[in-house]
């Protein structure tokens, strides 16, 4: 005989079926013993299971029987019943308790009483009358109770039918074809799906267990060759196909754009350009001798060519060749255009506009904006002694180099660089260009640039108004369109009260700023243009004037605005990027680059500064205001005597000081710090909150 055990039931037929499942065998290839059969009892109580003993037969025993028994599962059954009619109701005997536990231990061991457990996607449980095992249930499962869906834990007995159910999820695959404005490229953009499956995991035999699941993904890509090729064909693609671009694209497991044909991109040709053959810019530092030491007495050299010098060559322009689309469309390249050239003084074209000669000796200037380009010989003149009386002043279209000094009031003017090789004195010291003085100016105004020092304030102070004027316009735009306003005088009889109003409650640094360039303009005199005069009247009307007229309007606002940006642009900074202030010392003077200001000696005290570039000052400052719109480096700044130093940068400059003495103050933007103490190595510069910050 094979392996016996005891199975339990309501009754003899669900004990028989129970005993059969645990087995996992037929009922012909069993032996049944029926232990006791089922009462229900009064009114439940002391009622009894159905146990029945299931004995599995051996492969030969069973033969035997099959040989010996065509019994059908209706006749075994039949014969159950009838045994039944004839047994008593009897209640569970020690021994056949003590056979139940016998034989119970050969399919329920003892360690899975009161417990439940999953094997193969199925729940069992073995529930005593004082212990039922719980179960719950992951979010990737649904478990079915008897039918109904569990949510959170459920309590297993004997008699509940459990099914699980896992969840599948799915994302459809995607993709799509594009290309670029050009038609150069195309472009399949794939997206990949997937299927989420969930396999329910084994568990053992607990009190309590979490059914969770396994998580599979199936990545799913349908791409197929043939579909891209029929794609490309309706979009009328028939050149540059990438093959294997297109491969990779039908086997990606992953998102991913994939170049799957390329055209021919246009090769652009060559704007018209100049060569230039010789030195434009001047050499700073001590020349090095034939034997290799330095001659810090030569610190200067200003380039120069020779009559019938060769300066520069000209390149002609160079069309390009074009390129073709995927869908063989002719693409033209960008248009190239020649380099004109403007011949100043001592230079010449030769070769049919290929070379640039000089007829005169002198410093070459070349100046480039886009396509033009300007090419002339500045000559130079050399005064042996003082600028004074009896010389009388010196203005000239080139290069000056004074050998002595400039005296009390004289004026050194020229187009090209000024060099002095001794000092200013109370004087006036005006270049276009550059002006490098070899010792000190004292109470003198230097200038190096297109613009004067005048000039150079008034636009400083202009592009102040600037911001505060379309800060203003903006909120008189806003409140014009409240229906409120349209009942008001202002719409009536003009903006002038308005812009009383909002200049006294929100824009008074407007008129601070206005009243700044109003005086200014007075101060410069002739030295300024007649266009940066017009608009001071312009504006004085405008924001100073008690009588409405003309500018009080949002049109004249907008209107006067305009030529205020205009005139920015016009003495744009950039022009003067390469001018250059240079000396050892300045006392009481007024000093003004468009370029950089390089103060290489003692220092600067009680002077003004204004530097287009960097302001460099080597030694201290002692007094006095100093502006660089790019940056501020000094060495030590202010003075133990209380006299004060203000050094000033745009909003996106920083200021760099080894030593700040007490009192000391800097403006960055319209941010303002006053040192109340010594503080050494500080670098300022402001946050993204307007703050300065070290």
């Amino acid at each position: 005989m094979g392996q016996s055990i005891l199975s339990r039931g309501k009754d003899i037929k669900e004990a028989i079926q129970q005993g059969l499942d645990i087995l996992g065998t037929k009922q012909e290839q069993v032996a049944i013993e029926i232990i006791q059969q089922e009462s229900k009892g009064f009114m439940r109580l002391r009622s009894k299971e159905a146990v029945v003993k299931l004995t599995k037969l051996e492969e030969e025993g069973l033969k035997v029987i099959e040989d010996a028994f065509e019994v059908s599962l209706q006749e075994i059954e039949h014969s159950i019943s009838k045994v039944l009619e004839n047994i008593e109701q009897v209640p569970y005997s020690p021994e056949v308790t003590d056979l139940f536990k016998r034989e119970q231990g050969s399919f329920i061991t003892q360690d899975k009483v009161g417990k439940v457990w999953i094997k193969d996607g199925r729940i069992y449980c073995e529930p005593t009358e004082l212990k039922y095992p719980t179960i719950t249930v992951c979010k990737e499962i649904k478990l079915l109770k008897n039918g109904e869906l569990v949510k959170g834990t459920a309590v297993a007995t004997k008699d509940d039918q459990f099914e699980i159910e896992t969840i599948e999820e799915t994302v459809e695959p995607s993709w799509e074809i594009t290309m670029d404005a050009q038609r150069l490229n195309v472009f399949l953009h794939v997206k990949p799906g997937l299927r989420k499956t969930y396999k329910v995991k084994d568990v053992e035999p607990d009190f309590h267990i979490n059914i969770e699941a396994e998580e599979k993904i199936e990545v799913i890509n349908n791409l197929e060759y043939k579909g891209i090729l029929e794609e490309l064909e309706e979009l009328r693609v028939i050149h540059g196909f990438n093959h294997n671009e297109i491969v990779k694209a039908v086997n990606t497991e992953k998102p991913g754009q994939f170049i799957i044909a390329t055209g021919i991109a246009p090769k652009d040709g060559e704007n018209g350009r100049i060569e230039i053959l010789t030195e434009t810019k001047n050499r700073v530092g001590p020349k090095e001798r034939a034997d290799g030491s330095l001659d810090f007495r030569e610190v200067k050299e200003i380039p120069t060519v020779q009559k019938g010098q060769v300066i520069a060559l000209v390149h002609m322009q160079k069309p390009g060749l074009p390129g073709a689309t995927v869908t063989n469309e002719p693409i033209p390249p960008k248009p190239t255009f020649p380099l004109t050239i403007h011949t100043g003084k001592g230079v010449s074209l030769i070769e049919n506009g290929t070379k640039i000669v000089a007829t005169e000796s002198g410093r070459p200037v070349i100046e480039g904006k886009g396509l033009l380009t300007k090419v002339s010989i500045m000559q130079k003149l050399v005064h042996p002694g003082d600028i004074n009386f009896t010389s009388g002043n010196l203005r000239f279209k080139g290069d000056i180099d004074v050998l002595g000094n400039v005296e009390d009031g004289m004026l050194v003017e020229a187009d090209g660089q000024i060099s002095i090789y001794r000092n200013v004195f109370s004087s006036t010291v005006t270049s276009r260009e550059t002006v490098i003085v070899s010792g000190n100016s004292i109470n003198s105004t230097i200038s190096a640039g297109q613009q004067n020092v005048f000039a150079s304030e008034l636009i400083f102070i202009l592009t102040q108004i600037q911001e505060q004027m379309v800060a203003m316009n903006a909120s008189i735009k806003q409140l014009m369109n409240l229906p409120a306003f349209k009942t008001t005088d202002f719409a009536r009889k003009g903006l002038l009260s308005l812009i009383k109003i909002l200049v006294e409650k929100k824009f008074k640094s407007l008129i601070i700023s206005v009243k700044q360039f109003s005086e200014l303009t007075k101060s410069g005199g002739q030295l300024l243009s007649s266009e940066l005069v017009m608009l001071e009247e312009q504006l004085r009307l405008c924001f100073l004037s008690s009588i409405s007229n003309e500018y009080h309007s949002i049109e004249g606002l907008s209107s006067l605005l305009k030529r205020i940006e205009e005139m920015i642009e016009k003495h744009d900074p950039e022009k003067d990027k390469d001018c250059l202030v240079e000396m050892k010392y300045a006392h009481n003077s007024l000093i003004f680059s468009g370029g950089d200001v390089l103060i290489n000696g003692q220092g600067c005290y009680n002077s003004k500064i204004h530097a287009g570039g960097n302001l460099v000052i080597h030694g201290v400052l002692r007094g006095g205001e100093v502006y660089a719109r790019l940056g501020v480096i000094i060495k030590e700044a202010g003075s133990d005597g209380g006299v004060v130093s203000k050094i000033m940068v745009p909003s996106n400059g920083k200021i760099k000081i080894g030593l700040a003495k007490e009192g000391t103050v800097i403006q960055i933007g319209k941010a303002k710090y006053t040192f109340q103490k010594e503080q050494r190595d500080i670098t300022a510069r402001l946050d993204e909150n307007e703050r300065i910050v070290f």
